[in-house]
């Protein structure tokens, strides 16, 4: 088993809701996450306006979507960090500057979507800050949780869980219909997907390497980690 054991549980507030520009979810999503301030990309910023009529609360990002479009009239009032590098993406300008804003806890939307090379690179981005940031991504009425250390948690039984290995992964679980034990989980061979809880709590055990845990999302609460 992996050196260190965690309970998540699902009763904390997210810092923040980063919007990026994919595929952003319906008007109801922001309305149950209201307690949380949205930090949009430039891009998603015009979106979630021209969309909704809704406001962000920061825009980050080099701002060449948001400065080329008619809405820019509508958002000069609010707060911008703007970084005009072009070596990285509005995503990970995001992550960059989020420490330093206080967000610590993200919950991200509109990651995937559109065009699917923006998709991967979105996660490639998210897994150089899993270590630094408690990251959330959220579709579909779904979350995705990086998984760093074996867990214990709460789910619903009957719950439909995916455990996708980033990129190779030793796991052995309780509490689920089909029990993996040592198993080898690698990306591109061998993934556990579309699994049921069985009892709870269920335990994911990591004898090596991280997963990606694919579960009901608890809006608007988020996961909290605290070791055992």
């Amino acid at each position: 088993m992996g050196a260190d054991m965690q309970r998540i549980a699902f009763a904390a507030s997210f810092d923040a809701i980063v919007c990026l520009d994919g595929a952003i979810p319906e008007r109801s999503f922001f309305e149950r996450c209201m307690s949380s301030p949205v930090v949009a990309a430039d891009g998603a910023a015009v979106k979630l306006f021209r969309r909704y009529r809704l406001y962000p609360s920061v825009i980050v990002g080099d701002l060449d979507a948001l400065l080329a479009a008619p809405e820019r009239v509508f958002l000069e009032n609010v707060s911008r960090i703007q970084i005009t590098e072009q070596e990285t993406t509005d995503f990970e300008k995001i992550l960059r500057v989020a420490p330093q804003q206080g967000w610590k806890r993200l919950l991200i939307v509109g990651f995937q979507g559109e065009e699917p090379d923006h998709t991967l690179l979105n996660w490639s981005v998210a897994l150089r800050y899993v270590r630094e940031l408690e990251l959330c991504f959220y579709d579909a009425e779904r979350y995705g949780i990086p998984l760093l250390d074996s867990s214990i948690l709460e789910l619903d039984i009957g719950e439909t869980i995916s455990l996708i290995p980033q990129l190779t992964a030793v796991v052995t679980t309780r509490g689920f219909v089909w029990e993996l034990q040592q198993e080898t989980l690698q990306w591109g061979r061998r993934e556990s997907a579309r699994n049921l809880v069985r009892q709870t709590p269920v335990q994911i055990e990591l004898m090596e390497g991280m997963v990606w845990l694919f579960c009901r999302a608890r809006l608007p609460k988020a996961p909290s980690f605290a070791p055992i």
